[in-house]
């Protein structure tokens, strides 16, 4: 089931004390805003992932930072190995990213592009580097996986939308490149203290975009009340739609569709809607089978 509320932000239709709640968004989130981190392996799905980083980085006034990371290779028994120094796999990482950075550029000239290659753990060095450059978003892209490849990429995802305090933004190959206008955060009805609102605010404002708050139930659960988490958002409902639907992510795949979504946002909360989609199956399915990016945000007390 489908709860949906539209809303199209214009500060100059809103009250003085909302168009204040804007202004310090912007006096103080939007400064902060200056890097977009791409995650990338130099695949075409990274590529692509890039592309659309660039049309953000237009939108918020960011610079994109590529960030490759690498790890030592790990002998397996009875499994040659063949030996490669840090020094040779960083000359490697550093030699790729330079690559991709110079065809960056030529694509995308009115972008700043910076590179920079670490040893360790992805979603460690990731959310390290993001601490150390006020990040507006992590990207990362995908591309269409066989089951096992699936696999891996799951865990991989469910531990940087899990472990990274910054929002993750993840890009399907086909994804369109445009910076987002049709936003769709899909929430359960939790408790309106755990929304971080004000980073839903800051995000919409500075990508200039409208949002649409989407709840989906299946068939066991019932419907809430949307007003506290309306109320949170700082939104006046003027329209309420339940719609039925038995599945989380074709729910969200046909929502998407009709109402020409480029962007869906969840919110990584216990108990709420992105843990469902992890721990009953529905992970890969929405990441692969959605054609829009999905961005997750976690609330400030986390």
């Amino acid at each position: 089931m489908i709860v949906l509320w539209r809303k199209t932000f214009s500060p100059n239709r809103l009250s003085w004390p909302v168009q204040n709640h804007f202004f310090v968004l912007n006096s103080f989130h939007l400064c902060r805003m200056k890097t977009i981190l791409v995650l990338t392996d130099f695949s075409p799905a990274a590529e692509h992932a890039t592309a659309y980083a660039a049309q953000l980085a237009k939108v918020v006034q960011a610079s994109v930072r590529l960030l490759h990371v690498y790890q030592l290779p790990v002998a397996m028994s009875d499994m040659p190995v063949l030996m490669v120094s840090a020094e040779d796999l960083k000359k490697s990482a550093d030699a790729g990213l330079r690559r991709a950075k110079e065809a960056a550029e030529r694509l995308h000239p009115e972008t700043v592009f910076e590179m920079e290659s670490r040893l360790g753990d992805v979603v460690e060095e990731a959310e390290d580097v993001s601490k150390q450059k006020d990040v507006f978003a992590l990207v990362a892209g995908t591309k269409s996986m066989s089951g096992v490849e699936r696999f891996l990429f799951g865990s991989t995802a469910q531990a940087l939308v899990k472990k990274c305090s910054h929002p993750v933004i993840v890009v399907p190959e086909n994804a369109e490149l445009n910076a987002p206008k049709n936003i769709a955060l899909a929430v359960d009805f939790v408790n309106p203290g755990e929304v971080p609102a004000a980073k839903i605010l800051a995000a919409i404002q500075a990508l200039r975009a409208s949002l649409q708050v989407v709840h989906v139930e299946t068939e066991n659960e019932q419907a809430g009340d949307p007003s506290s988490l309306l109320n949170a958002l700082h939104l006046a409902p003027s329209a309420y739609r339940i719609l039925k639907e038995e599945n989380v992510a074709q729910g969200l795949k046909h929502f998407a569709e009709l109402n020409k979504i480029d962007l869906v946002t969840v919110l990584p909360h216990k108990h709420n809607l992105l843990e469902r989609l992890f721990f009953k199956g529905y992970t890969n399915e929405i990441l692969h089978e959605l054609s829009v990016p999905v961005m997750t945000l976690h609330g400030s007390s986390e």
